[in-house]
């Protein structure tokens, strides 16, 4: 009986106790009211595109830092510039030569120290990284980077989808190195006609030129010389040809092709005077114009009242 009473008595203190408890004066997390960071938002001054920086115009190195700096300084609406992987993970800018060779080495089986140790640009700089063209272009808000994914086909011994994956390793990394940066909002990539990159290897896990740059939000253009139902088909919504593609230059594509299938279109390379007036004539219907001299195409759309 008084073993009774004792639990009574004590369940009925804890219940005391648990009622008469103070709350607790320290408020509990309001909502999340930290500001978020605003969009950068590029704003394209025209529709040019400087192949390689407008290396070939300026009579500076391809692929330079003074040649992005031209492009820049010309308020091009991008600058293009080619890029590959190396074997320690990083993203070199530059065009190799026939062999496929940067200096005279493979950059799949090279580091970047490696490549810059074996020569310096023309103009004395050093062999740019991606990270090093990032730097540049985030100083400004006018021009973009087109960061052409090359395609590798040497040596040509060698397993043809060993070398595509080299190429989409490009892109898995560039689109890191972007993130990492904050720079989605200057980068846009164009891919090279190579089905194995853009679409993947068949029976490969490692993803593939337009899985990597959709993931990571960066618009990505395909330059197959493909009709435009093929792009739609694949989910690839834009198009940049080469002149030679196009009824212009005696090939099939059509600027007309393109928009009626709501893929974007550009070109390359507009160079001479009848290239740049036609597709100055059609500039309204197109996403942008590369050119090797971009001073000069500004110069042709100025006199033709289409400046924006």
């Amino acid at each position: 009986m008084m073993k009774s009473v004792r639990f009574v008595l004590m369940l009925a203190a804890l219940l005391f106790a648990a009622c008469t408890e103070k709350p607790d004066p320290t408020p509990g997390p309001g909502p999340d009211v930290t500001p978020k960071p605003e969009k950068v938002k590029i704003e394209a001054k025209n529709k040019v595109v400087a192949h390689r920086g407008g290396a070939t115009e300026s009579r500076l190195p391809d692929n330079s830092i003074a040649a992005l700096n031209y492009s820049m300084e010309l308020q091009c609406y991008a600058s293009e510039c080619d890029i590959y992987w190396t074997a320690d993970n990083d993203v070199i800018v530059a065009h190799a030569d026939a062999n496929d060779c940067i200096n005279g080495l493979r950059p799949w089986e090279s580091t970047v120290a490696q490549i810059r140790d074996a020569g310096h640009l023309s103009n004395g700089e050093q062999v740019p990284t991606l990270s090093d063209f990032l730097d540049v272009v985030q100083t400004q808000k006018c021009t973009r980077l087109w960061l052409d994914i090359k395609n590798i086909t040497e040596p040509s011994d060698m397993d043809a989808n060993v070398l595509a994956n080299y190429v989409i390793k490009a892109v898995k990394r560039a689109c890191e190195i972007i993130k990492e940066k904050k720079a989605e909002p200057w980068c846009e990539f164009i891919c090279t006609s190579s089905t194995k990159v853009m679409a993947g290897v068949a029976g490969k896990t490692d993803g593939s030129a337009f899985g990597y740059a959709a993931s990571a939000g960066i618009p990505i253009g395909w330059m197959a010389n493909k009709n435009a139902e093929t792009y739609v088909k694949n989910g690839y919504v834009w198009a940049n040809l080469s002149d030679e593609y196009m009824t212009r230059g005696g090939g099939s594509r059509t600027i007309d092709e393109f928009n009626k299938a709501g893929v974007a279109v550009s070109v390359f390379n507009a160079d001479s005077k009848d290239q740049m007036n036609y597709y100055v004539s059609r500039i309204d219907d197109m996403k942008a114009i590369c050119s090797n001299y971009p001073a000069a195409l500004l110069r042709v759309i100025e006199a033709s009242g289409k400046a924006q």
